[in-house]
């Protein structure tokens, strides 16, 4: 990771527009959930959480009309490809958003102490035990957070795909 170094007025000026914008999104409250989610942002990137996105869309990439089309005009193996490296190229687009939205998901079933502790490894079993219940909720709220999202990303790769096709 590249560290950027500050001068101090520049710092100082920083800290006075965080502390404006504390103030005026809230307070301490929109201070806490900045944190989580900063926590929590964290926790998705060393983990990998988000990870998946590519292989995700190709899940809801293959059971759609479009890629059935591309399976009969070129076949499955060279539709699978060419959906795949749509997908591959298009995700760098997509993945920031992704990642916040999960990091968003994990913020709202666990605090931020949590998810520096469940980001070390070896989380006490309380903790570890939680991180099991939560995921149902997890992942329905990453659902909603990102339906229309993933939406997005797979009809990009499936047009892209055919456009990859017909040329």
């Amino acid at each position: 990771m590249t560290k950027y170094r500050t001068s101090f007025p520049q710092t100082a000026c920083n800290v006075i527009l965080g502390l404006l914008v504390l103030v005026l999104l809230g307070g301490p409250r929109s201070a806490l959930a900045v944190q989580g989610n900063d926590a929590a942002l964290v926790f998705v990137q060393q983990r990998h959480l988000g990870d998946s996105l590519a292989w995700l869309g190709y899940q809801v990439a293959s059971r759609t009309v479009t890629f059935a089309t591309l399976v009969q005009k070129v076949g499955k193996t060279q539709a699978q490809t060419t959906v795949q490296d749509a997908l591959q190229h298009l995700q760098p687009r997509y993945q920031e958003q992704w990642n916040s939205n999960m990091a968003a998901a994990y913020a709202e079933s666990f605090t931020p102490e949590e998810l520096r502790e469940l980001n070390e490894g070896s989380p006490p079993s309380v903790l570890a035990n939680k991180f099991r219940a939560k995921q149902k909720d997890v992942g329905m709220s990453m659902k909603a957070k990102s339906d229309e999202l993933l939406n997005t990303f797979v009809s990009k790769a499936l047009l892209d795909a055919q456009d990859t096709v017909s040329h």
